[in-house]
């Protein structure tokens, strides 16, 4: 080891084996095959992937982290819950980030940015469509990923990822919600007037549009209790 490090720790070196568990188990949740409030068998994940308990319960640990899994009285791993309640403050927070993060990148955002923006939000307008909204959810999250790049506002850039990554566990859900008359169009306008106002500098019009689009959807999508069936919220 160089001197200089002499005096530090050895690094930990990511292993293969816990983040193929990690991507595993994320995916399972996300597409709602683990379902909230399921506990997680360490025992069992670990004998399908013929490994020890160590790279299951590393994997288990960062999804902890992430907000994917709880821990029961029992300090057994549960699915977390989803609610309509969260969903809603999440929402609730990410409006207020993303108008923040509007005044400043009106500054920052380049012309190829703009035209890539608007290259990306004419594709999910050809996917604008039932039979694709897998397609047009992979690409929203894009054009907001590419806003969020020109963020000049590290810690704020972070924070919002952060907060956005919460919405994954709502993944199966929003499926669901798209696929209601009207959702996937109004969606689709919201991204118009955005893009429109980014070329138009305008930041007071940007500010107001990104501080309503993320409630939007729980708007003009079924009510709370249709919303509390696609959860599974037993609250």
């Amino acid at each position: 080891m160089n001197k200089k490090f002499k005096s530090l720790p050895e690094p930990i070196i990511p292993k293969t084996l816990s983040q193929s568990i990690y991507n595993y188990l994320k995916e399972a949740i996300i597409s709602h095959q683990l379902k909230a409030n399921q506990r997680i068998n360490e025992k069992e994940i670990a004998e399908l992937f013929q490994v020890s308990i160590t790279p299951v319960r590393e994997a288990v640990l960062r999804l902890g982290a992430e907000g994917f899994v709880d821990s029961n009285f029992h300090r057994e791993a549960m699915v977390s819950k989803v609610s309509y309640q969260e969903l809603k403050e999440i929402f609730q927070v990410l409006g207020v980030l993303d108008s923040l993060a509007a005044g400043l990148i009106l500054d920052t955002l380049n012309q190829d940015e703009l035209k890539e923006l608007e290259s990306l939000t004419k594709k999910m307008e050809r996917h604008c469509h039932l039979n694709s909204i897998d397609k047009y959810l992979e690409l929203n999250i894009s054009i907001h990923n590419k806003i969020w790049d020109s963020i000049p506002n590290k810690f704020l850039q972070t924070t919002l990822r952060y907060v956005n990554a919460q919405t994954l566990r709502y993944s199966y859900a929003f499926l669901q919600a798209y696929r209601k008359q009207g959702v996937l169009k109004r969606s689709l306008d919201e991204h118009k007037e955005i893009l429109k106002a980014l070329n138009n500098k305008n930041k007071k019009k940007l500010k107001g549009l990104m501080s309503k689009h993320w409630g939007s959807l729980l708007e003009s999508s079924p009510s709370e209790k249709r919303w509390k069936e696609y959860l599974d919220d037993r609250a």
